[in-house]
């Protein structure tokens, strides 16, 4: 795939083809870090952490922990536990 290079001000840029960006999941939402390489340029979606809002809106509703975790997740200290 070729791609042609724009004035922009006093830089360059580059548009993404729709079907690329698709494939890649990006959008207008997404960031983007531009690393330079061998001759090369190289952009990859920028990785963002989740937040802790975002990870427990993620659990599904009526989610209940497996057997062998319950008794340990719902249970009282039996010994010198820190907390």
């Amino acid at each position: 795939m070729e791609i042609h290079l724009k004035k922009w001000g006093n830089s360059l840029g580059l548009r993404i083809p729709h079907q690329l960006a698709a494939s890649l999941g990006f959008d207008e939402t997404v960031t983007l870090e531009l690393l330079e390489g061998d001759r090369a340029l190289v952009l990859r979606k920028k990785y963002v952490p989740p937040s802790l809002d975002a990870l427990l809106a993620s659990i599904p509703d009526g989610f209940q922990y497996a057997d062998d975790v319950a008794d340990f997740v719902g249970g009282a200290p039996v010994g010198q536990e820190l907390i």
